[in-house]
């Protein structure tokens, strides 16, 4: 498993990665299109918070105009209270 930061994410890496059957995550830069697919993640629930963390997960297809193929990308938001 690789595991890396947004400055990795690049077509190239991914490629590499695939070859070699390596399964990875690696954290994707923010952009408007990626915000866009997860406004429902980015407000915070309606009423009195908790105090108890909250995770939220969400999974979907995306690809960047600079990748050949959709990849399956994954977000989380976790907050300190809901």
């Amino acid at each position: 498993m690789f595991r890396a930061d947004a400055a990795f994410a690049k077509p190239e890496t991914y490629e590499a990665l695939e070859e070699g059957g390596v399964k990875y995550a690696i954290r994707l830069p923010a952009n408007d299109s990626l915000d866009q697919d997860i406004a429902d993640l980015l407000t915070r629930p309606i009423g009195k918070p908790s105090h108890k963390p909250v995770v939220w997960y969400q999974g979907f297809l995306y690809q960047a105009a600079s990748w050949k193929t959709a990849c399956r990308v994954s977000k989380l938001k976790a907050t300190d209270h809901e």
